[in-house]
């Protein structure tokens, strides 16, 4: 791994490098959160403690401890009675201070408990699920520190702990907060990066919940993914399904984003390894989410926590036609019955979409989940675990 400056000691040659190293160092953080040195990465073992000393020691550069009431390195353990330790640290905001943008990924994994796990193989590495997610938020908080300047909002870097374990370090943070919850404008959150659904999702990802943050998030996010190369889908807050740590902040009054690749054939297996992580989507996804959150931080108005919002809305029932319309060309990689099953669900939501906005009311919004959820969960699941990537 890169070492990273001292941040008060930065001068323009070390600004300049840096920043053309922020690629490798994805790469790097990757395969090291990744290798079967951390053997899985589960709460309370020795390849946890391994994750744990590699992010503080990023923290500990450019950011404060979150727990005032302790000191050095324990200052950014947040120690959950669920058990595990989430790690936070705040890099201080200027004229904004006050108000907090939280930046977040799971940095725990399966240990030696997923699908496959055996005499061959018993590691969970867990690549995607969350060594890339961590990856990014460690890059964006290196994007910075490099860049010689600082935030007019402070950013909070949460890695949680036990999210693998009913959202364990998130769900104590939302009862214990090191920092008051209405001062957080906004949380963005980092869970399964740089994974390919199918061949014809290479270039899909998803944001998942921004319209809990009103227009203004919805148009902020939109306004970060327009520069990428990805195809980076708005989705409501359901299709998230409550799986990860966004669920935990929303209910604590923080508006949020969740990006995310959704779940996979190599999802919860013994094979989420380095050499399924697509790092050039990878990248991608990191430079959406660095310019989103430089834009919440510096901006003058903030998100505000929408109430009263649908499950689901027509908009939605088009992108999910879109994908399912693209994953025709992936038929072939499933079986005759998923076959079967896939067209009838695709059939439903063209039916939908083909009536229209002024025909989307409650009973179509079902139809529409009802559709979706088995090509989710059990259709783009299935299979060999395959990241999909192009020959070299």
């Amino acid at each position: 791994m890169i070492a990273p400056p001292k941040r008060k000691s930065l001068g323009l040659g070390v600004v300049l490098t840096a920043l053309l190293l922020l690629t490798g160092c994805l790469a790097n953080d990757v395969r090291y959160l990744a290798s079967d040195e951390l053997n899985g990465r589960n709460n309370n073992t020795g390849g946890s403690i391994k994750a744990q000393d590699m992010i503080v020691g990023y923290l500990e550069q450019w950011t404060e401890g979150a727990d005032p009431t302790r000191e050095g390195r324990d200052a950014y353990k947040d120690y959950s009675f669920f058990g595990g330790t989430s790690l936070i640290g705040v890099l201080p905001g200027t004229d904004l201070a006050d108000e907090y943008v939280m930046v977040g990924a799971h940095y725990d994994g399966l240990g030696n408990a997923c699908e496959g796990a055996g005499a061959e193989d018993s590691i969970c590495n867990g690549a995607t699920d969350n060594a890339t997610g961590v990856a990014v938020a460690l890059n964006i908080l290196r994007s910075f520190a490099f860049s010689g300047t600082s935030p007019r909002r402070s950013i909070i870097f949460a890695f949680w702990d036990r999210e693998e374990d009913n959202l364990g370090g998130s769900r104590h943070y939302k009862l214990f907060p090191l920092i008051p919850l209405e001062d957080t404008v906004a949380y963005v959150n980092l869970d399964i990066q740089g994974a390919n659904l199918r061949p014809s999702g290479a270039n899909s990802t998803f944001a998942v919940g921004a319209e809990t943050g009103g227009p203004m998030l919805v148009d902020a996010v939109a306004a970060a993914a327009a520069p990428g190369v990805l195809d980076t889908w708005q989705l409501s807050l359901i299709f998230g399904q409550g799986r990860s740590d966004h669920a935990n902040l929303i209910d604590g009054g923080v508006p949020s984003v969740f990006f995310t690749d959704s779940t996979g054939p190599c999802y919860h297996s013994v094979h989420d390894e380095v050499d399924v992580v697509d790092f050039d989507k990878l990248e991608a996804q990191y430079q959406t989410a660095q310019r989103l959150v430089a834009d919440l931080v510096d901006r003058d108005d903030r998100p505000t926590l929408a109430t009263g919002l649908p499950l689901a809305t027509y908009e939605d029932a088009v992108v999910v036609a879109t994908l399912f319309d693209r994953l025709l060309a992936d038929l072939a990689l499933l079986t005759p019955p998923q076959q079967t099953a896939f067209l009838g669900h695709l059939a439903t939501v063209q039916g939908i979409v083909a009536a229209g906005p002024a025909a989307f009311d409650d009973a179509a919004m079902l139809a529409m989940l009802q559709a979706t959820a088995p090509v989710v969960n059990d259709i783009v699941t299935s299979g060999p675990c395959d990241g999909f990537l192009d020959a070299p």
